[in-house]
């Protein structure tokens, strides 16, 4: 499945979510629910900021962080990531953070069912 197509079908099937990317672990933007490629960028480079700084926090740096949540009280930036590629959106605030996680991974599950 190709990225804008996994994203399309992530907001259809998660209405917790207001914005969404795909974007390469170590690279650009795949495909964006933002039309606005800065803001598109500025999500990606946010996701990938959060999976770096919660490596550092952990006790073992070498195993890196597959999923996070950040919280704020306007909303939430959820990130799941897996075999270079990760998935952020953003929500309102007091979104069930596992059924956004879980809507997440499976986004991820089917990009990897595609390569």
């Amino acid at each position: 499945m190709r990225p804008a197509e996994a994203l399309a079908d992530l907001a259809d099937l998660s209405m917790q979510v207001r914005a969404a990317v795909i974007a390469e672990r170590d690279g650009g933007v795949l495909a964006s629910t933002l039309e606005d490629e800065a803001r598109s960028q500025a999500l990606a480079d946010a996701a990938r900021a959060a999976l770096e700084a919660a490596g550092r926090l952990r006790a073992n740096g070498d195993v890196p962080v597959r999923a996070l949540e950040a919280a704020v009280p306007g909303g939430s930036l959820f990130v799941a990531s897996d075999d270079g590629v990760l998935v952020a959106a953003t929500t309102g605030p007091d979104e069930p953070a596992g059924l956004v996680l879980y809507d997440l991974r499976a986004t991820l599950r089917r990009l990897g069912e595609a390569a």
